[in-house]
């Protein structure tokens, strides 16, 4: 967006110098606040396009948020706590089913979600799909 924007980036929890790449602007930032930083984006009218995540071979869930806002693009790269993260679907209502889908097949925890219930694999089944010797992350 701009050199003010990315300063106010950078001032929240956790955030490191963000990187200019060929597809937008991205911060790799484990411990970044993502209610702070989903705040910041809807105050500059930036909408979560997106969120998709990645198992750890430490039972972590790297979980990357992309903005946009016309023709540029924001990703921020967190990692998860004891395979949690808090829900930014109370600030960003988009971010309600990603969050149900990413709890359904990564058994990451949202706090916070005002409905964390399954979205896509029947409730009999435990959560965490990636995660199970007979998922894709088992192949």
């Amino acid at each position: 967006m701009n050199q003010e924007f990315e300063t106010l980036l950078q001032a929240l929890p956790g955030a490191v110098p963000p990187e200019q790449r060929a597809d937008g602007l991205w911060m790799d930032a484990p411990a970044l606040d993502v209610v702070a930083a989903a705040r910041l984006m809807t105050q500059h009218e930036a909408r979560l396009s997106t969120m998709t995540a990645i198992a750890l071979p430490d039972g972590e869930t790297e979980v990357i948020y992309h903005y946009a806002r016309g023709g540029w693009a924001c990703h921020l790269r967190v990692r998860t706590n004891q395979n949690s993260l808090p829900s930014i679907t109370p600030v960003t209502p988009a971010a309600n089913w990603i969050e149900r889908e990413i709890h359904d097949l990564y058994a990451v925890v949202f706090t916070g979600h005002p409905n964390l219930v399954r979205l896509l694999r029947p409730t009999q089944l435990e959560p965490g799909y990636f995660r199970e010797p007979g998922g894709k992350e088992g192949r």
